[in-house]
């Protein structure tokens, strides 16, 4: 059930903002500095202090992350070398490249282990990523739908475990999100669609909200295939399932935060991550294993690192405390220069 003290209130005047924003605007206006709307459909914005202006786009990107770091991090092929580099461990995959001929395309994935992952190099918030893909069909539909997103596409193994989002602030763990996929708890009586429904009650559709609606797409119907169910089907009272295997919450994703409940060894390696790239606020991803594992390379992936760093997961969980994680990102910004 949703914490009751998370309920987020739009900040009046800036409705119209992402979460991520309106959470540094009304940082900003607690502190009393002088900020300026350049614009508004952008999420851009400017403050003032000590005599120096900051712009800031979508609440954390700024000077506060270099150029580089932001590339870097906005490639997810780029990330791999950057994390091998620093024996961070993540999964093994392969590049392809727009243009392959599907002769080729095929000698290319003979290699390829299942269950798989297919995601764009270079696109984010779950955009056409296709997960826990069982075998050669699957996997060329999946490639083609990514291509539509991206001239390059990452095929790589599927690591199963429960993914966490660490957001890094100046090489400190500041909050952990668990980030549930989409899933609903049947009640023996409503449809997996009625289920939907009620649960996208006070969702969004875009990132005015914390949360965003569940919706009954190809990947949903992929994934309810694979379970023998479909929309029409009702489950059983208490009965829970998931939807589909990425977490992201652009799909309809739970955040419940975990920030006190996990151990050292992977809040260090989700600073070692933003260090391998350069990035001060980053929201890192990790899929860990078996939580109730010794701590080790061997049970944990790092999948993508974020220099976008979505704050409202961890202030307006789904479960959990609100973690205000906004005066470290502001004042890591205000110190970028």
């Amino acid at each position: 059930m949703e914490s009751k003290h998370n309920i987020f209130t739009p900040l009046k005047g800036y409705e119209n903002f992402e979460v991520t924003t309106q959470i540094i605007i009304a940082e900003i206006l607690k502190r009393k500095l002088p900020f300026e709307i350049i614009d508004e459909d952008n999420n851009l914005i400017s403050v003032e202090y000590n005599g120096q202006e900051f712009i800031i786009l979508e609440g954390t990107i700024s000077d506060a992350n270099s150029l580089v770091a932001y590339w870097i991090s906005n490639d997810k092929w780029m990330t791999r070398q950057f994390l091998q580099r620093k024996g961070i461990s993540h999964a093994k995959g392969i590049l392809l490249k727009d243009g392959y001929s599907f002769e080729a395309l095929n000698e290319t994935l003979n290699d390829v282990g299942f269950p798989a992952v297919v995601k764009p190099a270079n696109t984010d918030h779950g955009i056409a990523v296709s997960v826990g893909i069982k075998n050669r069909e699957e996997l060329i539909s999946a490639i083609k739908i990514a291509f539509k997103h991206s001239n390059r596409v990452i095929v790589e193994e599927f690591f199963e475990g429960q993914e966490f989002r660490f957001l890094v602030i100046d090489y400190q763990v500041r909050a952990i999100t668990l980030r549930e996929p989409a899933n609903v708890i049947g009640d023996g009586k409503s449809t997996i669609k009625q289920l939907v429904d009620k649960k996208n009650e006070g969702r969004g559709v875009d990132y005015t909200y914390p949360l965003l609606k569940i919706k009954i797409d190809d990947e949903v119907l992929r994934h309810l295939k694979a379970l023998s169910l479909s929309p029409e089907s009702i489950l059983k009272e208490g009965e829970k399932i998931y939807l589909r295997s990425n977490s992201n919450l652009s799909t309809g994703g739970d955040s419940i935060d975990v920030t006190d409940d996990i151990p050292p060894f992977y809040k260090d390696i989700a600073v070692k991550a933003a260090q391998a790239a350069g990035l001060k606020i980053a929201g890192i991803d990790i899929i860990i294993k078996d939580m109730n594992m010794e701590p080790s390379p061997e049970n944990y992936i790092v999948v993508e690192l974020n220099a976008p760093a979505m704050l409202s997961m961890h202030n307006y969980p789904y479960i959990g405390k609100n973690r205000h994680v906004e005066k470290y990102v502001l004042d890591s910004i205000l110190n970028s220069k």
